[in-house]
């Protein structure tokens, strides 16, 4: 997949332990693990886990976001999806 073509929006998003299940608007379903991002979390990632906010993340304009405003790019999130290979 190259990055800077047309963006593959996350339709859906399913939360567990650092670990999220992203549905993909090309039908990709797979589940994302954030525990690098996590483990030495610094900004608005350090504000997620203070405020016990991570499984309040929701899809925004097709990124994943959380409420204080921390929002991961879908196509990288798709790209750590096909890394990881964990199909869900």
């Amino acid at each position: 997949m190259k990055l800077g073509r047309k963006i593959k929006k996350i339709l859906s998003v399913q939360s567990d332990t650092f670990s999220l299940k992203l549905k993909f608007e090309d039908g990709h379903v797979a589940w994302v693990s954030l525990e690098y991002l996590f483990a030495r979390p610094k900004g608005l990632v350090a504000e997620v886990l203070k405020g016990q906010l991570f499984n309040k993340c929701f899809v925004e304009s097709g990124a994943l976001a959380w409420p204080n405003g921390l929002e991961l790019c879908p196509d990288a999130l798709r790209l750590l999806a096909e890394k990881q290979s964990r199909v869900a």
